[in-house]
This record gives C-alpha cells, sequence and structure tokens, in this order.
C-alpha cells in the first residue's frame, strides 16, 4: 500500500471513535471485541470491493473467492507496518497461537457489522473513499485500537483476533448482501 491518504487517515481516526462509542458500555469497552469488530469492517469493505453478484446467498454465508485470498493480506500487511511504524515489535513465532476463550469477542460477525457498517459508511462516503480505500483505513485503525489496547490486550493476541477479523469479513456475506450504489 502507498502511504495512507489525508482521507484514509482521517477515516481511520473517525473509525476508531465510532467503534469506542458503539461498544462502550458500563464497564468500558471489551478490547478484543473492539479489534475484532474494527477488523470485520475492513474486510467486510473489501469484500464489497469485489462487487460479487450475489443473488442466492444469505447474509451470514461464507464465500470463498480468489479476490479475497489474493486482496485480504494487504489489510495483514498493512496491520503490520502501522504496528510497525508504532514501535509495535511483533514476533513471528508468538502469531497465531491458539486463543483462549477469554479472548473471544462479545459480539458475532453479522451484529458487528449490521451495527458498525452504518456509520462507517457514512465516514466513507464523507471522505469520498472507495471501498477498497475504506478497508485499508479499517485496517489502520485497527492498528490505532491495537496500541490503545496494549494496557489490557497483548499485541500478538490482538494481532490474531484482527487477522482473524479481515478473513472473517471478506469471506462473510454480509447484512443486506449487496447495497444499493446511491451517488454521494
Amino acid at each position: 500500500m502507498a502511504a495512507p491518504t489525508k482521507e484514509q487517515q482521517q477515516a481511520a481516526q473517525q473509525f476508531v471513535g465510532l467503534v469506542i462509542a458503539a461498544l462502550k458500555n458500563d464497564k468500558g469497552v471489551h478490547a478484543e471485541t473492539a479489534v475484532a469488530a474494527t477488523a470485520r469492517m475492513a474486510g467486510t469493505f473489501l469484500f464489497r470491493s469485489f462487487a460479487f453478484p450475489l443473488p442466492s446467498v444469505n447474509p451470514g454465508q461464507a464465500v470463498f473467492s480468489d479476490a479475497a485470498n489474493e486482496q485480504g493480506p494487504k489489510l495483514v500487511q498493512i496491520l503490520g507496518n502501522v504496528l510497525a511504524h508504532m514501535g509495535i515489535t511483533l514476533d513471528k513465532s508468538k502469531l497465531g497461537a491458539k486463543q483462549d476463550p477469554e479472548h473471544q469477542p462479545h459480539v458475532e460477525f453479522l451484529s458487528t457489522q449490521r451495527l458498525l457498517e452504518p456509520v462507517f459508511s457514512r465516514t466513507k462516503n464523507a471522505l469520498g473513499l472507495s471501498y477498497a480505500a475504506a478497508a485499508e483505513s479499517a485496517a489502520i485503525a485497527t492498528a490505532l485500537l491495537i496500541q490503545q489496547c496494549l494496557p489490557v490486550l497483548e499485541p500478538h493476541v490482538a494481532f490474531d483476533i484482527a487477522a482473524y477479523g479481515f478473513v472473517e469479513g471478506s469471506k462473510t456475506a454480509p447484512d443486506p448482501v449487496a447495497i444499493e450504489q446511491v451517488a454521494v
């Protein structure tokens, strides 16, 4: 990825605020859920960028594609690059470990997507971003959240949660499966 545009950086900052606002409760924000939610939205925007014709696909259904296999790793790369730029060094030997149940997100995929996509889309549209550019912004936002969560969430665990969220979002039909394209 080339350096993010000013609009992508603005979107990333706004996405962080939107996730925190949407997921905050009387106990605060569950770090794992916030990281997963933001990563899922990066994947969802990437999924939407493929513009698949999906007339018989239901929300939540797995949709496997070469496009997701080819472009999904870019989100992981963006995440790693942004974390490294922020001085968060990851040991590759600690990545991909089996997650303890305590690190599972508290909100499932479709509920996350239904909650966040409308507000993320407003930001995407206001800043004139394509779905692919918004996916990159959400990957940056995921890194920003991981940095904010360092006091309560080990970065290797957070990275693994995010990587899974990217895959989940880019390979799961959102709700609604297709969105009418409306001129901004």
